[in-house]
């Protein structure tokens, strides 16, 4: 099976994002030439219109390795699709999971950050809370 075949579509992508997810992210800093990883948990929760997102992990990049606690704010223009504010209100990117996978780039000199996401299976969604 092609992963094209696997891809599932999101339509509704507030109440798909709301809960509690598992995190990992990889960092690519290409200034320093080192790699690193973020690894911990996100949670989107209801936020007026929009839903607030908090990260909660360990970062682990060069000589670093502590607690990372990135958080932004996801406001929906249309069903499937987010507007993503970092928590100063500033627009950070889109998010568009009506075709299961979306791809954006934001540039902030000197740095860049580059996203890719892709819905596997609709059960692939939060995690729930205990």
């Amino acid at each position: 099976m092609n992963t094209a075949e696997k891809i599932i579509q999101i339509n509704d992508l507030k109440v798909f994002l709301k809960g509690v997810w598992w995190l990992e992210r990889r960092i690519d800093d290409r200034l320093a030439g080192q790699q690193g990883r973020l690894v911990g948990s996100a949670v989107f929760s209801p936020d007026g219109a929009g839903l607030h997102y908090s990260e909660k992990g360990q970062l682990v990049i060069g000589d670093h390795d502590g607690p990372a606690h990135p958080t932004y704010f996801y406001s929906f223009p249309q069903a499937a699709r987010a507007a993503v504010a970092f928590s100063d209100g500033r627009a950070f990117h889109e998010l568009d999971l009506s075709q299961g996978r979306w791809a954006c780039n934001h540039f902030c000199d000197p740095d860049s950050y580059v996203g890719d996401f892709t819905v596997l299976s609709p059960d692939s969604g939060p995690l729930t809370c205990q």
